[in-house]
């Protein structure tokens, strides 16, 4: 190639216009150029006239010189450009690589069927973790495979027994009432319920936390949910109902059939008549009361039933709230609050990866970072 083109070339280079194939020539030549200095200017004559140009001390070479000089400080220019950009994303590369295997050598496993009943007596039990989940039948509580639970005798005929079926952070379980009703229930959430709906005059159940229900439609009884804010009953549906106390609102999703919901304030004030779900639709109620309708995404609220986190249009801060509630884990912020709000996800993660997929996940999203430490994670920028 002539010392036109390699001009040319170089000239390219320095306004950010080579190809890739171009830059890798340049290269390639530079190494031969350094190697016998045909340009008849040695490296350290090179070096020496940078550095007096850097110190403002450059006295001005001959034509010939000041031709050759500026064809090296074109060369230099272009390969810094070129090392520079490797450095920069060899060093992006290597902290990431760096904050991943922090993140990894102090893992969390994902939760798991984790979850106590407590009966009527006080007495609690510590369910199977290798169960999925228990139901309720003429012989009193069993696993759903049948396995009886600790040989407990069903309660006297006639009797109804009130339970609570409960999970922590980190655990999930289900439940078959006797109706044949079947609750999934999200990890630090508990389901109130009688041991029989016989003779009573409507299916009441009272529910903190999160919680999946396909509801038995019986066309005599109303199936009713009571959380802290709102009674939903069933109009032969199944849905989901999101009432953790740490969120601002309480969200009730219908996924087929029909319900109504209805504020407890509203009951109380009887100011808003209980409004009527269509599936697809969501009811949040606010803490003064007010329900408000919209339509959603049902995966969303069904995510974590089905194994999943699913944002969708979700901030930072709702979103670590679902992941400490299923790794169980206390969430320090040393973000600013601007980049924690700020930060919207949109995704499909899996509740069975370990904790440090999913922080990795998040990070390759958002401008923050994760640091564990026990069961404490700090979000940073």
């Amino acid at each position: 190639m002539q010392q036109e083109e390699i001009d040319q070339l170089l000239e390219k280079k320095h306004a950010g216009n080579c190809t890739p194939e171009e830059i890798a020539f340049l290269e390639s030549w530079y190494v031969q150029w350094n190697r016998d200095l045909p340009l008849g200017l040695t490296a350290e004559e090179l070096h020496e006239d940078l550095l007096d140009i850097k110190t403002m001390n450059t006295i001005l070479p001959s034509e010939s010189k000041s031709k050759k000089l500026k064809q090296g400080l074109l060369i230099a220019a272009s390969l810094f450009l070129i090392l520079s950009t490797g450095l920069f994303f060899y060093l992006q590369s290597q902290t990431m690589k760096n904050g991943t295997d922090q993140l990894a050598l102090h893992d969390i496993d994902p939760g798991s069927n984790k979850a106590t009943v407590t009966l009527a007596n006080g007495r609690k039990l510590h369910l199977n973790d290798l169960k999925g989940g228990i139901m309720i039948g003429n012989s009193g509580l069993a696993y759903n495979d049948g396995t009886d639970i600790s040989q407990l005798s069903p309660a006297p005929k006639g009797t109804i027994q009130q339970l609570t079926l409960a999970t922590p952070k980190g655990g999930q379980y289900q439940i078959t009432l006797s109706d044949g009703t079947r609750v999934w229930l999200n990890a630090a959430s508990a389901l109130k319920f009688p041991s029989s709906f016989a003779g009573l005059k409507e299916r009441r159940v009272e529910l903190t936390g999160e919680a999946y229900f396909e509801v038995t439609h019986n066309g005599r009884q109303p199936f009713r949910v009571q959380t802290a804010t709102q009674i939903a009953e069933d109009l032969g549906t199944s849905f989901n109902i999101n009432s953790y106390s740490d969120e601002t609102t309480a969200r009730t999703t219908l996924i087929a059939g029909a319900m109504q919901v209805q504020s407890l304030k509203d009951l109380q004030g009887k100011k808003q008549a209980p409004q009527v779900l269509i599936p697809g639709q969501q009811a949040s109620i606010a803490p003064g009361g007010t329900i408000s309708l919209r339509s959603v995404n049902t995966a969303e609220a069904l995510g974590w039933k089905n194994g999943d986190f699913v944002f969708d249009g979700e901030n930072l801060k709702s979103a670590m709230r679902k992941i400490a509630r299923w790794y169980d884990l206390e969430i320090v912020y040393e973000a600013g609050e601007k980049t924690s709000s700020a930060l919207i996800l949109d995704g499909l993660v899996s509740r069975k990866s370990k904790l440090s997929e999913v922080l990795k996940w998040i990070e390759t999203v958002g401008n923050v970072r994760f640091k564990i430490e026990g069961r404490r994670v700090t979000v940073t920028e």
